[in-house]
């Protein structure tokens, strides 16, 4: 069949297990104390780089190609976060892969009002990350000629990716104009309305509609796919109400328009209604539909968000906070060579940028949980932080990289994406937070030391006349008492001494 256009969608979260709440932080996001559901129709395939790859099927050894092109892509030291190697010790990532894409038809479905998009369902993962965020991807197909317009690709972009009402006006379903009347996965094994969510909510909730309290709950058919594998789990949102988008899109017109008329940043189509609409991730045919309504605000976000190095071939790449998207023709090149690279490497380095980002979110909110506790508690304070440099300095060394290939092309994208989610800026402003905190605990160690000094120079003081009087009546002869002298006047005398100079201590810092 044809493919017109390939989206993927990434929904990013926070995991934890309730029984973990109040635990450091290392044992918080340890992948190995997740349960898993005996019954899931979810695997684990793991990358085992001594397994031979010559009994494979067709479909097996197209995969397997594509992997070794990856794997060539990107530096060896990046390959833990982005592959679940098996004999890793200590793993950064597990991931799953859904069953039944790989052996039946599944399709991803998004009502629009009366219109109906359908996309075949390639594959489903999710990726559990040691930072405590994970990532759920649905990687669709669109092999239908009559979704293939400019508007069709728009709309399943924006209605596909969204999954929580974004104002008020939206909980009308007749009413909705930038969220599905609903969203249904068809094919899978399990309840059929548990793969489901057409965004109902209530004042209190009731049944399947959730209560207007609800402002982080995912919707209905995410949290029944994480749950399938994790009964335990609880997931939370991270970074927005929207799915993070990756598109590939061949259109012929609009890729000829490219190449004659995006000689530079100020062309026509660059500033065109569809490109920015495509880019940022907005619907509509009317240029009344865009986000933005300045033109001059307009043209500098589209000049940082397009990479232009292939534009004489007709492409163009598009980042931006929430997306990353090209547009080239349905030649053999495009179809099988870029949307491949879309799907592989390119989701590679998007999921990295994005579990970058998560894990910054969620290594802040572990700064402010640990902020927030009382002073009276020190000891847990110091363990909690200690905890949290410990992963932070791993998340750095191991998640965090700046530069993760030598291709000049994913050099230039991968500094654009850390542009456009302000990669840079983010990471140094959590070290500042991390490092305020770290000062804070050591003030607080600090403290607590200078009050045990303080503790023992007054004991010394109390005691040091009482030593020295014993010292002189136990070593020096000649000013001994007589021989017969009873032990109790020599203790008599001593505490006496004791007391005298605890009193004269006491006054004076009573007095300051």
């Amino acid at each position: 069949m044809s493919l017109y256009s390939y989206h993927i969608f990434y929904f990013p979260f926070r995991w934890s297990l309730p029984s973990s709440a109040n635990c450091l932080l290392s044992e918080q996001i340890d992948l190995n104390q997740i349960p898993e559901s005996d019954y899931s129709m979810w695997e684990r395939v793991q990358l085992d780089t001594t397994e031979s790859k010559m009994q494979l099927t067709e479909a097996q050894l197209k995969d397997a190609r594509e992997l070794f092109g990856e794997r060539q892509y990107f530096f060896d030291f990046v390959h833990p976060i982005l592959y679940d190697m098996k004999g890793t010790r200590n793993p950064l990532i597990h991931h799953y892969e859904r069953r039944e894409p790989k052996s039946r038809e599944v399709s991803y479905q998004i009502q629009v009002k009366d219109q109906t998009y359908s996309l075949k369902l390639d594959a489903m993962n999710l990726n559990l990350y040691s930072t405590g965020v994970g990532i759920l991807a649905f990687f669709l197909a669109n092999e239908r000629e009559d979704q293939s317009n400019e508007s069709a690709v728009l709309a399943i972009n924006q209605f596909g990716r969204r999954i929580m009402p974004p104002h008020s006006g939206e909980f009308n379903p007749e009413n909705r104009t930038m969220i599905a009347s609903s969203i249904k996965i068809l094919g899978l094994n399990g309840i059929a309305g548990n793969y489901e969510d057409s965004f109902d909510y209530e004042e209190r909730g009731s049944g399947n509609k959730r209560g207007l309290n609800s402002v982080l709950e995912p919707p209905r058919f995410i949290k029944s796919l994480i749950n399938d594998l994790f009964p335990d789990l609880d997931i939370v949102p991270i970074i927005d109400d929207r799915m993070l988008v990756n598109c590939w899109y061949g259109n012929n017109s609009l890729s000829e328009q490219v190449k004659n008329n995006a000689a530079d940043e100020k062309s026509d189509f660059i500033r065109g209604d569809f490109w920015y609409k495509y880019v940022f991730v907005d619907a509509g045919d009317s240029p009344a539909d865009e986000s933005c309504r300045n033109d001059l605000m307009k043209e500098r976000l589209l000049r940082d968000a397009t990479y232009f190095r292939w534009q004489k071939e007709g492409t163009l790449f598009g980042v931006s906070r929430y997306s990353f998207v090209a547009l080239s023709n349905t030649g053999w090149f495009g179809v099988n060579v870029l949307s491949m690279h879309m799907r592989t490497i390119y989701s590679r380095l998007f999921e990295l940028i994005i579990v970058q980002r998560a894990s910054m979110l969620r290594f802040s909110a572990e700064v402010t949980k640990v902020s927030a506790l009382s002073d009276s508690k020190q000891k847990e304070i110091a363990r909690r932080v200690g905890s949290l440099y410990k992963e932070y300095i791993r998340f750095v060394n191991q998640i965090y990289f700046r530069s993760v290939t030598l291709q000049d092309q994913g050099i230039e994208l991968y500094e654009m994406l850390m542009n456009q989610f302000a990669s840079q800026d983010q990471i140094k402003d959590l070290d500042g937070e991390i490092e305020e905190l770290h000062r804070y605990v050591m003030l607080l160690v600090d403290q607590n030391r200078n009050e045990n000094g303080e503790t023992l120079n007054k004991l010394a003081a109390i005691f040091l006349p009482a030593t020295v009087i014993a010292g002189i009546l136990g070593m020096n002869r000649y000013c001994q008492l007589e021989a017969h002298a009873d032990f109790w006047i020599h203790t008599g005398i001593i505490a006496l001494a004791t007391i005298f100079t605890y009193s004269i201590i006491n006054n004076k810092i009573k007095r300051k």
